[in-house]
This record gives C-alpha cells, sequence and structure tokens, in this order.
C-alpha cells in the first residue's frame, strides 16, 4: 500500500481543522450508523460523525492514512474502496459518503465503486459525494492538479446519472457553501453608485466662488444663465456616464460569482 497521499498531506501542511468546516454540511445527511466513508484519509469525517453520535467507520488505500486515523481512535480498514465494499454484505450499513475520493477514480472503476455502494446500502441509506468543483476558475485552473493522484473531474449531474443507473433514487446536487473561498484578492469588485445630489453639489461648489443671488435674477443676460445650461448637460453627461459605470461594476460582481463559485459540489442520493 502507497503513502504517497498522507506524505503530499504532510508536505503541503493541510489543516484538519479546515477540512472539517467543510466536511461538516454533509453530516446531518445520517442520521443513524454504521456510514461508511470511502477514502477516509486521517478520518476528519468519522470525528465529525463520531461528535455527532453516528457510528462510522473507514477505508483508505494509504498507510499513513490509515495510521492517523487509527491513532485517533477510529475504525479504518487498509484497502481500495471497491475491494472493502466488495468485502461487505448487501444491506449492511445505513450510509456511504466520500470527500475528494471520485477525481481519483476513471469512469469505470467509479461507476463500479457507486454500484457497489447501492448494494451495501439498507434500505433508506444515504449515498453522497462530494468533489473539486469544474467550474470554478481557481479549481480548474489551478488547485485541482497540485494533487499528482488526480485523474478528473465530474460534474455532480454526471455523478447522480452513475447513482440513477446504481438504482438509487437521485435526492439531491450542489454546491458547498461552507468550501467558497471566492474571488483571489484584489479581484473583488469595488463598488460604485449614482449620486443622486450630484447637481445640487456642483451648484453649491460654484456659489461658493461667486454669487449675487439678487443680481443675477434680474440679469436675464448674465453670463450665469448659460453657465446654468452648461451645468445642467454636464450633470446628464456625468449621470449617464456613473450609470454606466455602476451597470459594469454589477457584471463584473455577476462575473466574479460565476467565475468564483463554492469550490466543492455533491450529490445525495437514497437506497430504495
Amino acid at each position: 500500500m502507497t503513502r504517497l497521499e498522507s506524505d503530499y498531506y504532510a508536505y503541503m501542511e493541510y489543516d484538519p481543522e479546515h477540512s472539517k468546516s467543510g466536511l461538516a454540511h454533509y453530516v446531518p445527511l445520517f442520521e443513524r450508523g454504521p456510514v461508511l466513508e470511502l477514502a477516509c484519509g486521517r478520518g476528519e469525517f468519522l470525528e465529525l460523525l463520531r461528535d455527532a453520535g453516528v457510528d462510522g467507520e473507514g477505508i483508505d488505500l494509504d498507510e499513513g492514512m490509515v495510521q492517523a486515523a487509527t491513532a485517533a481512535g477510529l475504525t479504518v480498514e487498509l484497502a481500495d474502496a471497491l475491494t472493502g465494499l466488495q468485502r461487505r454484505a448487501d444491506d449492511s450499513v445505513h450510509g456511504v459518503f466520500s470527500a475528494h475520493f471520485v477525481e481519483h477514480l476513471q469512469p469505470d472503476e467509479l461507476e463500479a465503486v457507486i454500484t457497489e455502494s447501492a448494494r451495501v446500502l439498507a434500505p433508506g441509506g444515504v449515498f453522497a459525494a462530494a468533489t473539486p468543483n469544474a467550474a470554478c476558475l481557481s479549481v480548474a485552473g489551478y488547485d485541482f492538479w497540485k494533487d499528482p493522484t488526480h485523474v478528473r473531474f465530474y460534474d455532480p449531474r454526471l455523478l447522480a446519472f452513475y447513482c440513477a443507473k446504481a438504482g438509487l433514487e437521485v435526492v439531491e446536487t450542489g454546491e458547498n457553501p461552507r468550501n467558497h473561498a471566492g474571488p483571489p484578492p484584489g479581484a473583488t469588485a469595488r463598488g460604485t453608485h449614482v449620486d443622486p445630489d450630484l447637481r445640487s453639489d456642483m451648484v453649491a461648489a460654484i456659489q461658493r466662488i461667486t454669487w449675487d443671488p439678487k443680481k443675477e435674477a434680474s440679469d436675464p443676460d448674465s453670463p450665469w444663465h448659460a453657465f446654468g445650461h452648461f451645468l445642467g448637460v454636464l450633470e446628464e453627461r456625468l449621470r449617464t456616464t456613473q450609470q454606466e459605470l455602476a451597470d459594469l461594476h454589477q457584471s463584473y460582481a455577476q462575473l466574479l460569482e460565476r467565475l468564483y463559485p463554492p469550490n466543492e459540489v455533491y450529490v445525495v442520493a437514497r437506497a430504495v
């Protein structure tokens, strides 16, 4: 068995508590055990289940990961996911979960894992799988490729297809809001607005320079009348420019939202 993944996690200094903050999103899906976690790693999700009073056990191929999980008092088997599933009886668990595992599999391997997961799930049991979000620019363009064992992305709708093909009832697909880093620093949209008091501010500024209300009101040929017209034109042009900037800001904010959604997606299905 390999230690590549555990050595890589140690080298990259991944924080278990950070992992738990995202994994906590899935704990409410599992109301009873046993829950089997595939590729459980160091056991962060199993610890969350234990804290919630739900029995859990894990499978992992990496010796270092299994050692870390066992040291934390967790029940973990050293095996690849498919072999571990095949050793279990029909209808023997009430949940199967994996986080950031399916992207390590080829499509035929994934189909086999989901098919076996459906077999071991008792009626009403829950299957859930979380995986990196290919729609997130920072994930697709950089983060995903930092892990040397990643194979490919899986869209949640494709995961849903495999679940349905295995006889599971798809309950939900979505994005994990707990794993939403947002745009990188410096890329956030800066606010702008249309100033409703633009004209009055301009007039007040001119009045502070020189203004004799009685004289100007009685003199229709005063240059201030022409200047007032100029102010009106200038105000309209400035207001139009402000509105264009506000529209541009809104479009930019929407673009950032589309480019940097939550970095994790998931599928939830149920055994029938």
